[in-house]
């Protein structure tokens, strides 16, 4: 049972930080103090990769509250050694 705690905080920890990367690395959806001056783009295309980093970004979320919760319902006497 040891491995099976072990197996799930890695993948939370790894799906944390590509969570963090993938927000962190992303075009800005609005324009900011742009607006303000009239420089602000009404119509963005998105890139590809900005499409890529919104998916991992979903995704690694998901599982990193899957694995979050699984480890939470889980017995505890199973985590002693």
């Amino acid at each position: 049972m040891v491995l099976f705690r072990n197996i799930f905080m890695i993948v939370s920890l790894l799906t944390g930080i590509m969570m963090v990367f993938g927000y962190l690395i992303q075009s800005p959806k609005a324009s900011g103090l742009g607006s303000i001056s009239g420089q602000a783009q009404k119509f963005k295309v998105r890139k590809h990769r900005d499409i890529f980093l919104e998916k991992l970004t979903m995704w690694s979320a998901i599982i990193f509250g899957v694995t979050a919760f699984i480890l939470s319902i889980a017995n505890p006497d199973m985590w002693k050694m």
